[in-house]
């Protein structure tokens, strides 16, 4: 059995820290997207009446929704993944088919179960990951969390991110990849100059920085742990990271949010249906532009097309091209999920939540290439609810439960809201 839908971030048991630190991104990648974390030992494991229950003697803090994996049980209907339907202290319930063997056995196991992406390619601090599903066209996701040659290592942290149609090793291309300037072909990936003066790629996934618009990489970020979300399956995934510390205040963008995913494509046989979201910016560390929506790689702001790629467009030729995020628009003006739309909230007539898919269109001449996997954009200005809640009943999606994901704009901490589908499936 496997689960589709799955979601992680700091609050869980075992959950890999994202600090001010070379390689944590890497290291966060690695845990939640191919090998899975907080493994447990199983004390037992019962069932009845399609409901199984295991035992930690130790604990385990796994999450109601969480999907985990189980392994090492004799009788096979016990392994696999499963959602956590409730939980104690030291046990966990999720539903069972069948009436397989009650008690089981065998040595018996259970860890966060990872989203099923593999890795292609290895150095230090740097990947090229890659999803198995065979419905996907598996490019890979490039990212560089190393400290680059000439880069000041109290600087701000960030992962290099390039999108690739493939590769023979970590550091060579071999088809095309996204972004890419010819005139300058390792812009996205090499680091040249050095001290203030330093440029170190073009499309970032920041994860500890000073979130001031008035600072550029060069301020040393504050020491500590960040909040971060990941939900994805095996064909993609969206990343939430927050730039400063739990412990201390927001101060300029909130969380970032950024993508690897497959999407839903309006071209048949669409051998370039993936995108990549991030922090468009190439200045030296010195300088900073990052302000808004830009700064954190929104993906709430409908029609922004900073940091947003495909590696080629509906024709499937040429370079690549950037793409924008779009629902209804209520006031012809970019508009901001949750946050600028002049719909109140609730909807009066129906006391509701208004969500629409999230289409993506690509920035000349504007065609609608497809549609977002698992994100809804919320039409109502909302603050009722918070980053993490989950919510149940929403109109036109009986049956579906979502959670909520809050970011930043501007200069408010997470003011703009999105909702992910986790029952599934995307596809």
């Amino acid at each position: 059995m496997s689960c589709p839908i799955k979601f992680f971030d700091n609050t869980m048991q075992g959950a890999p820290t994202l600090d001010n630190n070379w390689g944590s991104l890497t290291t966060l990648l690695d845990a939640c997207l191919v090998t899975g974390f907080n493994a447990k030992t199983i004390a037992s494991l019962t069932s009845a009446a399609g409901v199984a229950t295991v035992t930690i003697t130790a604990g385990h803090l796994f999450q109601v929704n969480q999907v985990v994996a189980i392994a090492g049980v004799d009788q096979s209907a016990y392994n696999g993944e499963f959602r956590v339907t409730a939980r104690t202290s030291n046990t966990f319930t999720f539903d069972i088919t069948g009436s397989p063997t009650s008690p089981a056995t065998g040595t018996m196991s259970v860890k966060a179960a990872p989203l099923g992406f593999e890795i292609a390619f290895t150095g230090t601090s740097k990947r090229a990951y890659r999803s198995t599903n065979v419905l996907s066209n598996k490019p890979l996701l490039r990212v560089d969390d190393s400290l680059g040659s000439g880069y000041t290592t109290t600087y701000a942290k960030k992962g290099k991110v390039t999108l690739a149609q493939s590769m023979s090793d970590i550091d060579t291309f071999t088809g095309a990849r996204a972004p890419y300037d010819a005139s300058v072909p390792t812009k996205n990936e090499a680091t040249t100059g050095s001290g203030t003066t330093v440029y170190d790629g073009w499309y970032k996934w920041y994860y500890a920085k000073i979130d001031n618009g008035s600072y550029g990489d060069h301020s040393t970020p504050d020491a500590g742990n960040r909040e971060w979300t990941l939900i994805g399956d095996d064909r993609g995934f969206y990343f939430f990271p927050q730039w400063t510390p739990v412990t201390q205040a927001y101060t300029w963008g909130g969380r970032a949010s950024y993508a690897f995913t497959d999407f839903q494509s309006y071209r048949a046989s669409d051998g370039f249906n993936t995108i990549l979201a991030a922090t468009e910016v190439y200045n030296t560390a010195a300088l900073c532009t990052l302000s808004g929506a830009t700064a954190n790689g929104h993906m709430a702001s409908s029609l922004d097309f900073a940091g947003k790629v495909i590696l080629r467009d509906h024709t499937q030729v040429g370079g690549y091209i950037r793409a924008g995020i779009f629902g209804l628009n209520t006031n012809n003006t970019s508009q901001v999920s949750g946050r600028t739309t002049s719909v109140p909230w609730p909807n009066g007539p129906d006391y509701s939540l208004i969500v629409h898919p999230a289409y993506i269109r690509q920035e000349s001449p504007g065609h609608i290439r497809g549609k977002m996997p698992g994100l809804l954009l919320v039409y109502n200005d909302s603050t009722s609810y918070l980053q993490g809640d989950l919510i149940t009943g929403v109109t036109g999606y009986l049956g579906k439960t979502f959670k909520v994901v809050r970011v930043g704009y501007a200069t408010e901490k997470e003011s703009a809201m999105m909702l992910f589908d986790l029952t599934g499936p995307w596809w």
